[in-house]
């Protein structure tokens, strides 16, 4: 098998579904994966020996989890993460990748009538309502993340197609690089020669986290089992980092997750490209501001906008996909559709709003704080602030 026919085939599994065990029928996409790496031209069997172990170990943690022994199975898959040493284990083969400044991400809500969202509304659920915060992918119960989507399409299909006029977006523009951990479909340039054995690697890994949920209203969606528990492995490596020798905004440490949404629809030809998010979990549990400091200081946001309300603003017909060039590639024709679409007419809009920052500040020195020596020779921090404050 070529590498064009080997990234058809993992395209082909996703997303993920099951029918009535989940672990059987995880083990069953396993074996089916396995199989499609052993007939890949030119696999080392030590590859596909560590794809199988990967597999088994996978399954081994959602076995400890349906058995009750939860703090086995994250045991377990953190020691899969992180390996016994800084290089064994499948955080250093998974790879990550950088948000940087100027993208944008949005966020959507449903719009309530009389009510006005704010910017803050905007942003992750506040950290003192905890108790609205459900069961999500990426998160447990009770600990608020911040989910963003790629698109506008994206942020729609996550919260499920509700009436797209009733929604409220904001564009998130991003201030600071920040890194995340990539568990998107790999795309063209991750099956290159340099690329290929680490997205051999993280496949299981991806397709684990990419089952679509079989039952929506059930509290307990197994499907939920693996990445909530990546997640939950980044936040103790994280505060493990910040405790010791590195700050909260030490560029290097890989903050969260980007995934493809297992939303997926024929109904839209948009595909995989406009279907990616990004998941950030508060950094700050803690805050007087009910929200993370940390989180607010990585983008600017838009003021909220609707569709209906931008719409009747123009008096203008706009005609959608009519004049589209024939001769261009189906990719190009596809970012032409979407940016003809009303998704793409808000995006736009959103991109050219009024932004501001939530206030913050978030000041980079170890948790412990920092030593000066008996000279007093000044000590430089890396200060991230939004605006004047007093520190006593």
């Amino acid at each position: 098998m070529n590498i064009e026919d080997f990234k058809r085939e993992i395209d082909g599994m996703f997303p993920c579904r099951w029918a009535d065990d989940f672990i059987q029928d995880t083990q069953n996409v396993f074996n089916k994966y396995i199989d499609i790496v052993s007939c890949l031209d030119g696999v080392d069997t030590a590859v596909l020996d560590n794809v199988k172990n990967l597999c088994d170990s996978l399954i081994d943690v959602v076995n400890l989890y349906y058995d009750g022994r939860k703090g086995e199975a994250f045991m377990l898959f953190s020691t899969i993460l992180n390996g016994n040493t800084e290089r064994d284990g499948l955080f250093s083969s998974i790879g990550c990748i950088d948000v940087n400044p100027d993208e944008f991400y949005y966020r959507a809500r449903e719009r309530k009538i009389g009510v006005d969202f704010s910017i803050k509304d905007m942003f992750h659920i506040p950290l003192n309502k905890r108790g609205i915060v459900s069961t999500q992918r990426y998160s447990s119960p009770g600990y608020p993340c911040l989910y963003l989507g790629n698109s506008v399409y994206s942020c729609w299909e996550e919260m499920r197609r509700p009436v797209f006029n009733n929604l409220m977006f904001s564009a998130y523009k991003v201030k600071y690089p920040f890194k995340v951990f990539d568990m998107r479909v790999p795309n063209y340039s991750d099956y290159s020669p340099e690329k290929l054995i680490q997205t051999i690697n993280r496949v299981p890994l991806m397709l684990a986290c990419s089952f679509v949920v079989k039952n929506s209203s059930d509290v307990f969606k197994p499907e939920y089992i693996i990445p909530q528990m990546l997640v939950e492995t980044i936040i103790c490596n994280n505060r493990r980092i910040t405790q010791s020798e590195k700050s909260e905004i030490d560029p290097d440490v890989i903050w969260g997750v980007t995934y493809t949404s297992t939303h997926i629809s024929k109904d839209f030809p948009y595909g995989k490209k406009f279907l990616e998010n990004i998941v950030l979990p508060v950094v700050q549990s803690s805050n007087p501001s009910n929200y993370c400091y940390f989180l607010a200081s990585l983008f600017d946001i838009s003021h909220p906008l609707c569709y209906e309300y931008e719409s009747l603003k123009e008096n203008t017909t706009r005609m959608f996909w009519e004049t589209l060039d024939q001769e261009k590639t189906e990719e190009e024709i596809l970012q032409e559709q979407y940016e003809q679409s009303k998704m793409g007419y808000l995006e736009e809009k959103l991109k050219t709003a009024k932004f501001e920052t939530l206030p913050h500040i978030e000041i980079g020195c170890p948790t412990e704080g920092i030593t000066l020596d008996y000279t007093g020779t000044p000590v430089l921090v890396e200060v991230r602030s939004s605006g004047p404050f007093t520190i006593e």
